[in-house]
């Protein structure tokens, strides 16, 4: 065979060999103002500083510890910066890819090939299609992070939270060292518990599938949703009870903003829940519920002159009812802001509020790349119009799967589950990576009161100040739980006493003491409530009554009773305090 014979047969074979390209991974800054370093460590020579979008090749996969400490999750990537090596904290930066998932397994059915042709890797394939050989009319649709998963799970770190009871069960899942503002009952959730919970295959069940549909109003539905929405919401319980006409507000809510009457029930269950989310509140003894208001300001009247009359206001998604405290407050200030309500006829308020809240969504969600349950918790839609892992309706990295679980009940009980149910399930690459605790402060403990921090840290991460030995930044009207609820959740454990007596419900007032305890030592601080000069923790008559005989000169106030008067913080109590007392009465200021 002569040389241009072996030519030809080689020019053959090379185009029998398929081209395979090879991705690139890229690491994208997540944050402002990131430093890029020549070393794995905050010491090394800065070689740049980036912002959000900003991209770079990364060089290995391989993460690189920190050698100084100052890395807020402990370790690097590895880029190629303009030519030279540089490194990244990986707090800062996720890692995406240039090419999607590649799936290069054999399907071996029809079922396995219309998911190969959709996206999904075959780790995805025996779960789905059990479920698709029960419900032959469900459509999954995969969606392709282009995230790398332990950067995912890197990018999420101290941005959700669990129950703190939740570490009885799973060991290692709670992490106490985030220093963020949690519910009462709630700590930050650990990257073990992130991962798993982000992860869908662990999620890829007949009930829990439901996190990962689709919240637009499916046509195939019509006939279900109002059955559906009943079992949601039962009518047995006291909520149904408490608004008898809550299955019409959803159904009219639905129809006017496009959003799934079955994710509207589930979502306002999730947030209001069905017993007595109130208290017994007097004169009239009549419960009421959380972020529900018919006439709050008249039967919470101390609160008025933080917040403003919100009387007639509802918001029943807990739109705006951040972690920490005065959630309810929070809530139904949105509520009146957005004109939730306000007329005065209780029906037409409701209906408003739901209405608007259902739009809200819509907007903000549904129809802005995070269309299911899964997407309003982890924000990993590349077509997202919110930055990755940020815009997340709820921090409680359980509540996907505690929601899906809404809704396939309210499915179940009305016969649903037949019916053509459409999913979209996020695919992520490195899929199977071991994710740990370290670093990330992972504790099995209970009360998580051994994480090695000092109190004064805890009050501090807590959003409080310490001056000497008295505690600030504590709102009037603040309850005893959550206060503890709010220090409890960085790690200690604390009692609070009124003299010698300890205190374990009602409202924090000024004078009161604070005792916290962890693994590192104990403390007590004094508690100063600004303009709570009575000490019965409430901003009211007789406090701006002790300030104006104060500056007269016919009541002594000391202590700490002193810096509660002190609203400006100058040092004296004088005029300008009582006027700010004032102000604080009428809703134009807030102390």
């Amino acid at each position: 065979m002569n040389k241009n014979k072996y030519l030809l047969v080689f020019i053959l074979l090379l185009c029998l060999i398929p081209n395979v390209a090879k991705a690139t991974d890229w690491c994208v800054i997540n944050g402002t103002t990131v430093r890029v370093r020549d070393a794995a460590s905050t010491s090394g020579n800065k070689l740049g500083t980036y912002n959000t979008g900003d991209k770079f090749v990364l060089k290995t996969r391989q993460i690189f510890a920190d050698k100084g400490g100052g890395c807020e999750s402990g370790y690097w990537y590895q880029i190629d910066h303009n030519g030279a090596t540089g490194y990244v904290c990986t707090a800062f930066a996720i890692i995406e890819s240039d090419t999607p998932v590649v799936i290069t397994d054999e399907a071996k059915t029809q079922c396995e090939s219309e998911l190969k042709s959709k996206g999904f890797p075959q780790v995805y394939w025996n779960a789905l299609c059990n479920l698709k050989a029960k419900y032959p009319n469900w459509e999954f649709n995969a969606i392709d992070t282009l995230i790398d998963f332990p950067s995912a799970v890197a990018g999420e770190s101290c941005k959700g939270s669990i129950r703190a009871s939740e570490t009885n069960i799973n060991k290692g899942f709670t992490d106490s060292t985030c220093g963020k503002k949690y519910d009462t009952g709630y700590t930050g959730a650990s990257s073990t518990a992130t991962a798993y919970y982000m992860n869908p295959l662990n999620f890829l069940n007949e009930k829990n599938i439901f996190m990962f549909e689709s919240n637009y109003t499916n046509n195939n539905l019509l006939g279900y949703y109002a059955n559906a929405s009943k079992s949601i919401i039962s009518p047995s319980t006291y909520f149904v009870q408490f608004i008898p006409n809550v299955y019409t507000y959803i159904a009219n809510a639905s129809n006017a903003s496009n959003v799934a009457a079955s994710a509207i029930s589930a979502r306002i269950k999730q947030e209001m829940g069905s017993g007595d989310l109130g208290k017994t509140v007097a004169p009239d003894n009549t419960r009421l519920f959380s972020c529900l208001s018919g006439n709050y300001s008249t039967r919470y009247p101390n609160t008025v002159a933080s917040i403003g009359d919100v009387n007639n206001y509802y918001n029943f998604f807990n739109i705006a009812a951040t972690d920490g405290s005065d959630v309810t407050q929070k809530a139904l200030i949105y509520a009146r802001n957005h004109g939730w309500g306000g007329t005065g006829n209780q029906d037409n308020d409701r209906q408003t509020a739901v209405t608007g809240g259902a739009q809200w969504i819509y907007k903000w969600y549904t129809n802005a790349g995070q269309q299911t349950i899964y997407f309003n918790k982890f924000n990993v839609n590349p077509k997202s119009s919110s930055s990755k892992f940020s815009h997340q309706y709820m921090t409680n990295v359980d509540a996907p799967s505690s929601e899906s679980i809404l809704v396939y009940n309210g499915y179940s009980s009305s016969g649903a589950l037949s019916a053509n149910h459409i999913f979209y399930i996020p695919v992520y690459s490195n899929l199977d990576a071991s994710i740990n605790n370290t670093p990330g402060g992972a504790t099995g403990d209970t009360n998580n009161s051994n994480t090695g921090l000092q109190p004064s840290t805890m009050v501090v991460s807590a959003g409080l100040n310490i001056s000497g030995s008295a505690v600030f930044g504590i709102k009037s009207n603040t309850s005893i739980v959550d206060l503890k609820g709010r220090i409890q959740s960085q790690g200690g454990t604390i009692n609070i006493y009124s003299g010698n007596n300890l205190i374990n419900d009602g409202i924090v007032g000024t004078g009161m003491v604070m005792k916290i305890a962890s693994s590192t030592g104990n403390a007590e601080y004094s508690i100063v409530i600004k303009g709570d000069t009575s000490g019965d923790g409430l901003v009211n008559a007789l406090d701006l009554l002790q300030i104006k005989k104060s500056i007269l000169g016919q009541k002594k106030i000391e202590g700490v009773y002193y810096a509660a008067a002190d609203t400006s913080s100058d040092g004296t109590v004088n005029a300008l305090d009582l006027l700010q007392v004032k102000k604080s009465l009428l809703g134009q200021k807030e102390l």
